[in-house]
């Protein structure tokens, strides 16, 4: 009897670790309680200014109005820099091969489908994918956009220009130039395009008020998202205006084409060209005069900018006022170089361009 019980507990204790055993290699369950990633926090919890844990890493997708130009590759290599930085962000690019609105809204609806856990979109007409940026919001996606201050469906939009001092630095570049009088024309990327027309309303309003004899030759063109669009349209309106004296260029290529047609009629110094190229690029047409001011903030910079907005607002539950400062800018809402108004982000980048400091910015 005594040897019975003793190959019992024998066949007991092996039956126990065979149970033990075949249990090492399964997965340990998931707790249905654990936000998913891209999800708010539980209500009620603390907002976490930290840098995000690796549980909360996310998958970005950013949108510019077109890709394959220099100004949205710099700010791209800012946002995948920040990301690396960070060590819980993964960025995409997804966008149109040209300033479409169209375009660019099928590409927004194949992101969206793909179910990311942000998108980052810079809009060439808002209005157009407004219903698009809904629905992404309600499958639970943050959105953010830039350059879009009016928009309806987004977390929060950032705008990288304090517009009373863009008025100002834009109308000073066409004055100084043009002697305070005289025609000038504006170029815009797409008439569309909120920010670009804001940037010109400003320009229009600060000279009306400082420079009264400054006056529009002709309403808003479009095509300074193109060198050869810019080109063709500075030449159509220098023939069409004799009285045009200037025109300020709003958009990363517009004042390179207008340059190129200047010194074609050999006006390079005597007709005014202000713009927001590039500075590596404008370099060669400010030496001529060509060009003769260039407004630029740092793409790569607002890149960077941008990534570190989007982490505070995830940690914070998308608490908009949890952005107190954007360090890369030392804009503070202290000294108010930072300001927040509903949910629109706001601070300053605009440089002057020069041929002497056009490579002190790298890009």
């Amino acid at each position: 009897m005594k040897k019975l019980k003793v190959a019992f507990s024998l066949l007991m204790v092996c039956a126990m670790l065979i149970s033990v055993l075949s249990g090492c290699g399964q997965p340990a369950p998931v707790s249905s309680s654990a936000p998913a990633s891209g999800s708010a926090p539980a209500s009620g919890a603390a907002p976490d200014s930290s840098v995000p844990s690796e549980q909360e890493s996310m998958n970005i997708v950013f949108v510019p109005k077109l890709i394959g130009i220099p100004w949205f590759n710099q700010m791209e290599n800012g946002l995948k820099d920040f990301a690396k930085e960070a060590g819980n962000m993964s960025i995409s690019v997804s966008g149109p091969a040209e300033a479409d609105p169209v375009q660019q809204a099928k590409v927004l609806e194949d992101v969206v489908a793909t179910k990311p856990d942000c998108i980052i979109v810079v809009p060439n007409d808002t209005k157009v994918l407004e219903p698009i940026l809904k629905k992404a919001r309600e499958a639970g996606i943050i959105v953010i956009t830039q350059e879009a201050s009016t928009v309806e469906n987004a977390d929060a939009d950032i705008e990288f220009l304090i517009m009373e001092q863009t008025g100002k630095q834009y109308g000073e570049a066409l004055a100084k130039n043009m002697g305070g009088k005289g025609g000038y024309a504006i170029m815009v990327g797409g008439l569309t395009v909120e920010s670009h027309n804001a940037r010109a309303d400003a320009a229009v309003a600060y000279l009306k008020g400082k420079y009264p004899d400054m006056y529009e030759v002709t309403s808003r063109v479009e095509g300074s998202e193109s060198v050869e669009q810019a080109h063709d349209k500075t030449l159509e309106l220098i023939k069409a205006h004799e009285d045009l004296k200037g025109i300020l260029y709003i958009g990363s290529n517009g004042a390179l084409g207008g340059a190129a047609a200047v010194r074609e009629k050999n006006l390079a110094g005597k007709f005014v060209i202000a713009g927001t190229s590039l500075p590596s690029q404008a370099k060669p047409y400010l030496k001529d005069g060509a060009i003769s001011d260039n407004l630029i903030g740092s793409p790569y910079n607002i890149g960077k900018a941008t990534g570190y907005i989007v982490q505070t607002l995830k940690a914070n539950n998308m608490d908009i006022n949890s952005v107190k400062e954007v360090p890369i800018y030392e804009a503070t809402l202290a000294d108010n170089t930072l300001i927040i108004k509903g949910k629109v982000i706001t601070f300053h980048t605009d440089a002057n361009v020069t041929y002497e400091n056009a490579d002190s910015f790298g890009f």
